[in-house]
C-alpha cells in the first residue's frame, strides 16, 4: 500500500471528509437529504453516499445506479468499517481514486501533477489533489486553473477552520503558485 502524505488523513481535507470520523460506514441524513432531493428534481441529482461507500462501490461493485447495488454498497460499508481503521479506510479510498489528468491513486496523482512521490508534496499541493475527487474534470488544473485554484483554497479554508493548519499556513498556501510539471 502507498502511504499518503498525513494531509490526506485529516478529516477536512475534503468536505466529504468533514463527517468521516463521526459516521458508521453510512450517514443516514445525507442518504434522506439525497433522496428528497432526488424526488424534488425526479432525477438523481444529488447521493448520498459516505467515502467508504464511494471505496466499496469503486472497488468491489459495478457502478451500476440500482437500489441493489446500493443495499450491497451499504452492506458492505458497514463490514469495512467494522474492519478497518478510518485511517486506513481513507488511504485505501486515495489510493484508489480518480484525480483526473489519467491519475488513479495518490501516487499516480502526485506524479502525473506534481512530478514527485506523494510523500513530498506540500500544503498547497496535497490541497489541490485533495479537491479533485470532487469533480476530477472539471477541477483538472490542466483544463481550468482558475476551478482548481478556488476548489485548493476552499479545501484549505476548511483545514483552517477545523483547527488542522494555522493562519499562516493557510495565507502562505493560498498566496503559492499552483506549479504544474
Amino acid at each position: 500500500m502507498i502511504t499518503c502524505p498525513p494531509i490526506f488523513l485529516r478529516p477536512s481535507s475534503q468536505q466529504k471528509i468533514g463527517v468521516f470520523y463521526s459516521h458508521i460506514g453510512i450517514d443516514p441524513s445525507a442518504i434522506m437529504r439525497a433522496v428528497l432531493v432526488n424526488l424534488q428534481y425526479d432525477e438523481v441529482a444529488q447521493g448520498g453516499s459516505t467515502l467508504t461507500q464511494q471505496l466499496v462501490k469503486n472497488n468491489l461493485l459495478s457502478p451500476e445506479r440500482s437500489l441493489e447495488r446500493k443495499l450491497w454498497e451499504a452492506g458492505l460499508a458497514l463490514i469495512v468499517e467494522a474492519r478497518y481503521s478510518k485511517e486506513e479506510i481513507l488511504e485505501m479510498y486515495f489510493n484508489t481514486t480518480f484525480f483526473g489528468n489519467h491519475s488513479t491513486g495518490i501516487r499516480r496523482a502526485a506524479r502525473n501533477y506534481f512530478g514527485i512521490e506523494p510523500k513530498q508534496l506540500s500544503l498547497m499541493e496535497c490541497a489541490v489533489l485533495a479537491g479533485l475527487p470532487n469533480a476530477p474534470t472539471d477541477l483538472n488544473p490542466y483544463n481550468d486553473m482558475e476551478a482548481c485554484r478556488r476548489r485548493r483554497d476552499l479545501v484549505l479554508e476548511n483545514m483552517h477552520d477545523q483547527g488542522f493548519i494555522t493562519g499562516n499556513q493557510l495565507n502562505h498556501a493560498k498566496k503559492a503558485d499552483i506549479v504544474l510539471r
